[in-house]
């Protein structure tokens, strides 16, 4: 009996072994897994914000995209998550208008998608007015309304609002994820292709 619970023993301690270290907390390193943001932006609420800075003409945005969108989904009862859609200074800032006019009517999110399919997939010519009003009446928006927005007084002041922000946050390449407004973390550079790894380093950096 004592040399077959011995065997037991032995058996278990692999499994033992591999669950302590899936519980040693994991700890994200300044300059290997994030960057600081200094000085740091004052998040708009209290409690853990993350702020997805893109651009709707970055492939690697494209790319993200769709991880992005479903940690997003899987998280929104524990992180205020926000998209900040930036146009560099050589593009036009139309496609970033169309979320914001999209945005306004409660459809924000569905717009950006329909924008990074329209260009990414189909080819359309998203800087185009009347490309956007399409997509905008495939999702059902009021065509109106829509229009006002685009270059409306809102949308001016939430389109200047987002270039200082990315500015504060010291945005240089996308997509970049803004933590707390304390920390920044690029897909491209930290673990872009483990998303896994990726969204742990930024949910460690959320809970600090």
């Amino acid at each position: 009996m004592c040399s077959r619970r011995l065997f037991l023993a032995w058996l278990t301690l692999p499994l033992l072994s591999a669950v302590s270290a899936r519980a040693e907390p994991f700890l994200p390193k300044a300059g290997v897994h994030y960057e600081t943001i200094t000085p740091p932006v004052p998040p708009a609420a209290p409690g853990p914000e993350v702020v997805e800075v893109f651009n709707f003409k970055c492939p690697h945005c494209y790319e993200f995209h769709p991880h992005m969108t479903a940690w997003s989904l899987k998280m929104k009862d524990r992180y205020a998550i926000k998209s900040l859609p930036i146009a560099f200074s050589s593009q036009s800032d139309l496609p970033v208008r169309a979320y914001h006019a999209a945005a306004f009517l409660g459809r924000g999110e569905e717009m950006k998608h329909a924008i990074f399919t329209a260009h990414f997939d189909e080819g359309v010519n998203i800087d185009s007015p009347a490309e956007l009003i399409t997509l905008a009446a495939g999702l059902k928006l009021d065509a109106t309304r829509f229009k006002e927005n685009l270059n409306g007084f809102a949308v001016n002041g939430k389109v200047s609002q987002g270039r200082a922000q990315a500015g504060a946050y010291g945005i240089a390449s996308t997509p970049t994820l803004v933590i707390n407004g304390r920390y920044r973390v690029s897909p491209g550079k930290h673990d872009g292709h483990d998303t896994g790894r990726l969204f742990a380093i930024v949910e460690s950096l959320a809970a600090q």
